[in-house]
């Protein structure tokens, strides 16, 4: 699909001109109405356009004529933004209605307003050629199915070219032959669905057929299917195709004109008596099951029958059920490196080997870039045989590999795979997607700044935002993209939240080639670029920005600025730079070597995401108050202490953080007027004189709320506030410790605690458990420290089911036990206690902690031999230990082994920083 930059462009518009235009326009209501209903118009036929749909004849003219909507989109957003910008600029800071209502006319003497009108009438041009050209393009959207089933008939050759792969050309797949081989022989009477899943490219195909073809040739089974799923195979179709699978005698009778219930019970009766095997080859839609799941016997009268289904999204595979039937799921994974290594070698140098230790290391470099997926690294390795085996041939390839991707015969099929992929998304998930290609290659994207970018420009669906919590909504995209394999987890939290993510080379490849075809964005990677002119995102790689690419950028319509690797940045150019961008509304500056906020900065009047993490900035500007649309201003690690009262206009500021491993941020008095945050983070209330504190109870909206240095005082307010956020997800508190003593935390008066809270982490004195933590059903994570609670708190926690990281750190507990009894914390993963120094003994009773897997003890010194109760923990993978006694160590070097031989590892932290691997 072509549509995805220029639907979201006019999604955009719909909503502006919807809800702030109309109040613009002097006498012209009538003709903004005309406009939404346009652009309506004109995004229904784009979100039915399909290159695929149409004969290959008139492929190129439908791309033409994509682009151009595109840019008459384009038009439209930049002349409004242009005119949102005047109006701005006039230092208005009422209401855009209250404006219009005092100017009058004024609309009348600006030319904005007749660049506005002369887009409009270019928008009702660009329908009537829509009109005349609907039906020579195919564009009638009651016909979307036909185009769906013209759509995968180039998908449909590979998977064909797949199945007839002989079983030598399968590499690395025996343990997984081996397993469904198991699953398919099994005996106990019942039927059994078999799931097969992993990204394109894997092999999934191929396996299952060579399976399949097995059990045929050896008459396993009486009857056999298969069946290659596409969104377009309607139920009766789908019953048909397994009918003349199934009955290859023809012994069953269908006619013409049967209806879709009578096909069922024909299927069904055919498949009593029978032991069967069925193959659902590349499922996309879960809506398929239900057509063919009322044709079958009872699970428990199977027979022994067998159905597989190979799927890319494990959701999809995870909903086909079979009441009563077995069900085995495989995920496939991308090979191993050495069995990659291995597969590339054996296609490039076929039997002779290689003995050229450069080419051996290019060998390596392009493989890696696959991410062990088998079709890609055929589909590289078959292109290098082309070459000769020289070093600077191969160096050529791996530099023009992006301009080689679509044209190169070698690479022409991986392509398809990844656009089949990238095709079979809706186009909010395709601008997500895409935004992978604009960050550097291998590069490990934090979920949370990747979904507060989809939130901010808009990739999100309207109509799922309006239901639900707008970051939900981005992260359910996010899962869904890491289901259908496009896109890798590099980190997760204990309680299973990416942290951070990544897509593997050729999948960036592609996407960069997809970000330039389609404006998205382009990467600057050197001096030499060319600025396309209609390009929304930059994304800049180079070491310092340079004159010509200043000069470039003058006047372009740039949406998104990133920055990434920059060894240096020249004041003046990035004064310069940032000047040319008068539209801009996400800069992201992380990690940039960068120590003052520009003042260019301060026209950006659009900016709506202003990243500086990691920055060397000690302040923020005054005219930071300018920003009026800002609403998410990300100071982590930089150097900023504290903010100025101007923050307080920008009413519209959903996220603020700020603050490092050694400070936080001083507010002044006035953030009641912030009533739209819903994270902040973290307020320094050392010197709360003017009551910043008691203002929090205006924060309706918190999500996620930090504060450190809090005092006893502080307590009832805090509490206070603490209750009128009901939405909020994290909280954090800490008092200020010094000379050994911390700060009592006084938060016992909380009696109505949000429901809603995962993430508690409380550092200060307690002396007892406050009760309200205890009826926190939903948490996931509770970290303690410095509590000095001297009952055991495990009697009060116990009840906190969901509870999956637990943290006891610098004498939170006084005891000298704590004992786990048997049923509790049953989803319990990590379990962290450091610097207990009264703790002597762990009792862990069978059946504790049934799921953990990470056990951390550091510095308490009084436990002088490993606990016992150890292999009570039947999960447990890891135990890492750290600064505990020298009779502990000792006792552990003597007798410890036998207690960890069902671990995966034990690790104890030497005092130089290195971890000495006790065993294996």
């Amino acid at each position: 699909m072509s549509e995805t930059v220029a639907v979201l462009v006019i999604e955009r518009l719909i909503s502006l001109l919807s809800r702030s235009v109309m109040f613009m326009m002097d006498h012209g209501g009538a003709e903004i109405t005309d406009t939404v209903g346009d652009l309506k118009y004109i995004k229904s036929y784009l979100k039915s356009a399909n290159d695929e749909a149409l004969e290959a004849g008139r492929k190129d003219e439908l791309k033409e004529w994509v682009k151009q909507v595109r840019e008459v989109a384009f038009r439209m957003e930049d002349v409004i933004d242009e005119f949102l910008l005047k109006v701005k600029k006039h230092g208005q800071k009422q209401r855009l209605v209250r404006f219009v209502a005092k100017t009058g006319n004024v609309l009348k003497t600006v030319k904005v307003r007749l660049k506005i009108q002369s887009e409009i009438r270019d928008i009702k041009k660009t329908r009537e050629r829509l009109d005349k050209l609907k039906d020579s393009f195919g564009l009638d959207t009651s016909s979307s199915g036909r185009r769906a089933e013209m759509s995968a008939t180039a998908g449909h050759g590979l998977r064909k070219s797949a199945r007839f792969m002989d079983e030598a050309e399968l590499v690395g797949v025996d343990e997984t032959r081996e397993m469904l081989m198991g699953w398919l022989r099994e005996q106990n009477g019942r039927t059994a669905v078999i799931s097969v899943v992993g990204e394109g490219g894997l092999g999934k195909t191929a396996i299952v057929n060579n399976l399949y073809k097995k059990q045929k040739d050896e008459r396993y089974f009486d009857c056999y299917a298969w069946i290659t799923v596409s969104r377009s195979l309607e139920a009766k179709r789908l019953l048909r195709t397994m009918i003349r699978d199934f009955d290859k005698n023809a012994t069953m009778k269908i006619e013409d004109d049967m209806e879709q219930h009578d096909l069922t019970e024909k299927l069904k009766q055919y498949l009593q008596t029978k032991k069967y095997m069925i193959v659902f080859d590349d499922v996309r839609d879960i809506n398929f099951w239900g057509n063919f799941l009322n044709a079958l016997p009872e699970a428990d009268k199977g027979k022994d029958s067998r159905i597989i289904i190979t799927a890319r999204n494990k959701d999809i595979a995870d909903n086909c059920r079979v009441r009563r039937a077995d069900r085995y799921t495989h995920e496939l994974k991308p090979l191993d490196p050495k069995v990659a290594l291995k597969l590339f070698y054996s296609e490039v140098f076929d039997s002779k080997g290689c003995d050229d230790q450069e080419l051996k290391k290019l060998s390596e470099d392009f493989v890696s870039k696959c991410n062990g997926v088998p079709l890609a690294i055929v589909a590289l390795a078959s292109l290098l045989s082309t070459k000769k085996e020289d070093v600077s041939e191969w160096e050529k390839v791996r530099r023009s590999l992006n301009s080689k991707f679509r044209n190169n015969p070698h690479l022409r099929s991986y392509f398809q795979v990844l656009s089949e992929s990238y095709d079979d998304l809706d186009h909010h998930l395709k601008s997500c997607l895409l935004y992978f290609g604009l960050f550097p290659e291998g590069y490990a994207i934090s979920s949370t700044r990747l979904i507060n970018l989809w939130t901010e420009e808009g990739c999100l669906n309207h109509d799922d935002g309006d239901r639900v919590r707008t970051e939900e909504v981005a992260e359910s995209y996010l899962c869904e993209l890491i289901n259908r394999s496009l896109v890798k987890v590099s980190a997760r939290d204990p309680d299973g939240r990416v942290r951070r993510c990544h897509i593997h080379d050729l999948m960036h490849e592609f996407l960069l080639k997809k970000c330039e075809d389609l404006d998205f964005g382009q990467v600057i990677k050197s001096e030499q670029f060319q600025f396309h002119p209609w390009t929304r995102r930059l994304s800049i790689l180079t070491n310092s920005i340079h004159d010509d690419i200043t000069r470039a950028a003058k006047h372009k319509r740039v949406r998104s600025c990133f920055c990434f690797n920059l060894q240096e940045l020249q004041k003046p150019l990035v004064q310069s730079f940032l000047s040319s961008f008068k539209f801009l509304k996400t800069l992201d500056f992380e990690d940039a070597p960068l120590d003052h906020l520009p003042k260019a900065v301060g026209t950006l009047l659009h900016l709506k995401y202003l990243n500086l993490r990691n920055t060397r900035i000690t302040a923020i500007p005054k005219f930071i108050c300018k920003l009026l649309n800002l609403e998410i201003l990300n100071l982590k690690h930089t150097l900023v202490t504290e903010l100025p009262p101007h923050i307080y206009q920008l009413v519209k500021l959903r996220h603020l953080i700020a603050y490092s491993s050694s400070h936080g941020v001083i507010l002044k008095k006035g953030i009641k007027s912030l009533k739209a945050l819903q994270k902040l983070a973290k307020v320094d209330a050392s010197n709360d004189e003017d009551g910043v504190i008691e203002e929090l109870i205006h924060m309706k909206e918190m999500r996620r709320l930090g504060i450190i240095n809090i005092r006893r005082q502080h307590g009832r307010p805090l509490c206070t506030a603490i209750e009128n956020m009901q939405l909020l997800c994290s909280l954090s508190i800490a008092a200020p410790y010094a000379g050994g003593i911390s700060e009592v935390l006084s938060l016992h008066s909380i009696n109505n605690p949000p429901e809603d809270l995962k993430r508690l982490y409380l550092v200060g004195r307690l002396e007892k458990l406050p009760n309200w933590i205890a009826r926190l059903g939903r948490l996931v994570k509770l970290r303690l420290a410095w509590s000095g609670i001297e009952e055991d708190p495990m009697l009060a926690l116990k009840d906190l089911t969901d509870l999956v990281d637990l943290q006891l750190l610098k004498s939170a507990y006084d005891g000298e036990e704590l004992h786990f009894k048997s049923g509790w914390f049953k989803k319990l993963k990590v379990l962290e206690l450091r610097g207990m120094q009264r703790l002597r003994r762990l009792r862990i009773e069978s059946a504790a902690m049934s799921s953990l897997e990470h056990l951390q003890l550091g510095s308490c010194h009084q436990i002088e031999k490993v606990p016992s109760d150890i292999p009570n923990l039947r999960s447990l993978k890891f135990l890492h230990l750290e600064d505990m006694s020298r009779d502990f160590v000792t006792n552990m070097q003597q007798e410890g082994y036998y207690k960890f031989s069902h671990l995966s590892s034990v690790t104890y932290s030497m005092d130089d920083g290195h971890n000495l691997c006790i065993y294996p």
